[in-house]
């Protein structure tokens, strides 16, 4: 693992008598994907470790490291902090948390963490909650709060993924507007020009047939402005513009000739 993960290394995912094997798989391939490697089971129904690596595949590493317990407080005893993920909510004075607010105030401690997950069928119960200091409990839809574990399992590790990388000092991604070429932005000289020729165009469609064209040119104006249109997509526009007006005015002519050949035939 790298240097700048290091402080995953410190969290322990801990499956409470987990009931389905592909669940156990499907949690350790949440694990491998966000770089987090140490596994706990606690009286598991069933471990195989040939059938979790056919289903989760490339994670013989974390399979072979998986440590099976008869206890759950077996499986916490050098853990400084256990966090339960969870959907009941208890009246105790337990810490509760978001599964983003949880990983970047755990991680920033420099505790070692577990996060506890229960049974498929039933989730923590409450001695299991008892064990730990705190509750995760994923903002989901109220009406149907109960989620696979593999589903909720990818929450989490995601969240503690991002708050590691941002802990560690890793660089946030930067979501700044970028332009895809190193192309000038437009000058406000460009879009009058292409603006006078936008209206023309619509003009000459019947886009302003019976009305004022100052509301609906305002609209335009507000879209286009707001796409912040380098000079090329400006040139690209007026074509188009040119086109219509070019298209329309050679749809007119043709319409008059066919008229006015029609007057002859008729005479």
């Amino acid at each position: 693992m790298s240097p700048a993960l290091s402080s995953l290394e410190r969290t322990t995912i801990v499956l409470h008598e987990p009931q389905d094997l592909v669940n156990i798989a499907l949690v350790i391939r949440a694990m491998k994907n966000m770089g987090l490697r140490r596994l706990r089971l606690v009286k598991p129904e069933e471990f195989d470790a040939w059938r979790i690596t056919g289903i989760a595949h490339d994670t013989d590493d974390l399979v072979e490291t998986v440590e099976i317990y008869d206890h759950l407080s077996e499986a916490l005893a050098d853990i400084q902090y256990a966090l339960a993920a969870t959907a009941r909510r208890r009246a105790s004075r337990q810490d509760w948390w978001t599964p983003e607010d949880a990983a970047r105030e755990l991680i920033g401690r420099g505790e070692s963490v577990a996060l506890v997950f229960g049974p498929e069928d039933r989730g923590l119960d409450n001695d299991a909650l008892d064990l730990c200091q705190g509750a995760v409990s994923i903002p989901v839809n109220p009406e149907h709060s109960s989620m696979n574990i593999g589903h909720a399992a990818v929450v989490l590790f995601y969240e503690w993924r991002k708050a590691a990388l941002l802990a560690e000092g890793a660089e946030a991604p930067d979501r700044s507007f970028k332009r895809r070429r190193q192309t000038p932005t437009a000058t406000h000289a460009d879009l009058e020009t292409f603006f006078e020729k936008w209206e023309s165009a619509m003009d000459e469609v019947g886009l302003f047939h019976g009305i004022a064209a100052a509301p609906k040119m305002t609209s335009f104006r507000a879209i286009f402005q707001r796409a912040d249109l380098d000079m090329r997509e400006v040139g690209l526009l007026q074509a188009a513009a040119y086109e219509i007006l070019n298209f329309t005015r050679l749809e007119t002519r043709r319409a008059r000739k066919q008229a006015q050949a029609e007057v002859d035939a008729s005479d």
